[in-house]
C-alpha cells in the first residue's frame, strides 16, 4: 500500500506544478454528445439534400426544419415504405435510421396508438393532402411518446405522389 501512496502525492505533486489544466471527464462528455448531434445533423442535412435533389424537391425548407427544434424528417414511398430517416429519431424513439428503413410507420403503433387518428392519417395520404396529427406511438423499449407529426405530399412533375415526407417531433 505504500507504493499507491507515493503514487497518489506524485500524482498530486505533478498536478500542481503543472500548467495544463485537467478537465473532469464528464466535460468531455458533454462535449462529444454535442459534438456528435451536430455531425448527424450536417451529415442528415447532406443526405437529405441528395435525396430530395434527386426527387427534385426543393430541400431548403426540410433542411431547414431539420436543423429547427431536432425535428426527425422521415421520407417515405407512396406506399408508406420509410426510405429515409434522419439520425436523431434514435432520441425520439429508440431507433436507429437502419431499424426503420424498409418498414411502414406501423411499426411504432401500438395498442394506445388512436385507430382513429392512424385512419385519417391513412386517408389523408390517400387523398394525397398534408395533414398535422398527433399519435400516441411506441419507442423500441416499448415506452409510449406524443409524437406530433406533419406530412407532406411531393409530386413529380406530371402530378403522381412520388414520396411522403413527415416532421416530426416528440410533444
Amino acid at each position: 500500500m505504500k507504493e499507491l501512496d507515493q503514487y497518489s502525492k506524485a500524482l498530486e505533486q505533478y498536478q500542481n506544478e503543472s500548467s495544463i489544466a485537467l478537465m473532469p471527464l464528464a466535460s468531455w462528455d458533454i462535449h462529444m454528445t454535442s459534438f456528435v448531434k451536430q455531425s448527424n445533423k450536417h451529415k442528415d442535412a447532406l443526405e437529405l439534400a441528395k435525396l430530395l435533389d434527386k426527387l427534385s424537391i426543393d430541400a431548403d425548407p426540410v433542411e431547414a426544419l431539420l436543423h429547427e427544434n431536432a425535428k426527425v424528417v422521415v421520407v417515405t414511398s407512396p406506399e408508406l415504405v420509410i426510405e429515409y430517416a434522419s439520425n436523431n429519431l434514435v432520441e425520439m424513439s429508440g431507433y436507429l435510421p437502419d431499424d426503420v428503413i424498409g418498414n411502414t410507420p406501423k411499426m411504432f403503433q401500438g395498442p394506445a396508438t388512436d385507430r382513429e387518428i392512424a385512419k385519417q392519417i391513412r386517408y389523408n395520404v390517400e387523398q394525397k393532402v398534408p395533414f398535422e396529427a398527433v399519435l400516441t406511438n411506441y419507442r423500441k423499449d416499448n415506452s409510449t411518446y406524443e409524437c406530433i407529426i406533419k406530412g407532406y405530399p411531393a409530386f413529380n412533375k406530371y402530378g403522381e405522389l412520388i414520396r411522403y415526407v413527415a416532421i416530426e417531433h416528440a410533444a
